[in-house]
């Protein structure tokens, strides 16, 4: 569903960054009440995930429109990254985005086999092509600038991307069924096999702070626990999460996205919470930051007061 704020889109202030296809937008659509959820903040088209960085700022990963749009926590647009393409700063169906840090954004360039790394202002800084171990040298798996010439793509089809508080980067590959891992020395390796492995159909990751890998499997029904070096250590509710969409950790406890509802998984104490939510489409994902729950279905970003 296209924005229905046209005008206000139409007289927003856009710039162009370039060749690399980063540009911005000015204020968001106007806010609208959801009588069965909360305020409705924006609108898109095929949004696909939802991130918080540490100031409180919204992304949300749009492939209906290659790009990543950047909130305010009111809904306020203060940017978009991307746009349809292969180049620098371009994206083909982006799925995913780790703002976490507050200082660099990963994005999970689905289609074009990569992921992208851009600053906290939103300037492109590299690519890194994800895909198979054996077409790399030495085990490396290294980020390229690669502004001009040839663009980077890979193999792959990153559809998660998460960073842990040591510099690890995971990513989900779609086309693998595996996680692989990227130290902050360069060095990768596949942390969670695939097809000859547990996993038949992953679909999320999340990784916590306490060294734990989680990774939500639509075709196990259920969600896997490792350790940060691909040790299995559990198996989250196997046989009881229909259409599981979206892992999102927070204070140390797992939140499980189903298209209905959401369960809060506690390592010790097992679910603590669960809360049915009512929508007229699907949730996607779902995002907290202080008081308040962020909800995103395929067209809207919603905002609600915590559950309690």
């Amino acid at each position: 569903m296209r924005c229905r704020c046209w005008l206000s889109v139409g007289l927003g202030f856009l710039l162009l960054w370039g060749s690399g296809g980063v540009w911005a937008l000015g204020s968001a659509c106007a806010q609208e009440p959801d009588r069965r959820v909360g305020m409705v903040l924006a609108q898109f088209e095929e949004a696909r995930a939802l991130a918080v960085d540490p100031r409180g700022r919204l992304y949300v990963a749009e492939a209906g429109r290659d790009v990543i749009g950047i909130f305010e926590a009111d809904g306020t647009r203060r940017n978009a990254l991307g746009g349809a393409g292969t180049r620098p700063g371009e994206f083909d169906a982006p799925s995913d985005m780790d703002p976490t840090n507050g200082q660099l954004l990963l994005v999970a360039d689905t289609y074009n086999g990569r992921l992208q790394r851009f600053s906290t202002e939103g300037q492109y800084l590299e690519s890194m092509p994800i895909g198979p171990t054996e077409r790399r040298t030495g085990g490396e798996w290294t980020f390229q600038e690669r502004r001009s010439g040839a663009p980077v793509q890979g193999q792959g089809r990153p559809i998660e991307v998460a960073r842990d508080d040591e510099g690890a980067v995971f990513v989900l590959d779609a086309h693998g069924r595996r996680v692989w891992k990227w130290s902050d020395l360069g060095q990768s390796e596949t942390l969670v096999p695939g097809r000859d492995g547990r996993l038949q159909d992953p679909v999320a990751m999340a990784v916590g702070a306490d060294g734990r890998l989680y990774v939500a499997d639509a075709g196990g029904d259920a969600v896997f626990v490792y350790d940060t070096f691909g040790t299995f250590r559990r198996r989250v509710l196997g046989g009881s999460l229909p259409a599981l969409q979206a892992l999102t950790v927070h204070r140390g406890q797992l939140w499980i996205v189903c298209a209905r509802r959401v369960l809060v998984w506690d390592r010790t104490e097992g679910i603590v919470a669960e809360h049915t939510v009512d929508l007229s489409e699907p949730l996607v994902d779902v995002a907290v930051h202080g008081n308040r729950v962020y909800l995103l279905t395929e067209t809207r970003l919603l905002r609600r007061a915590a559950w309690e």
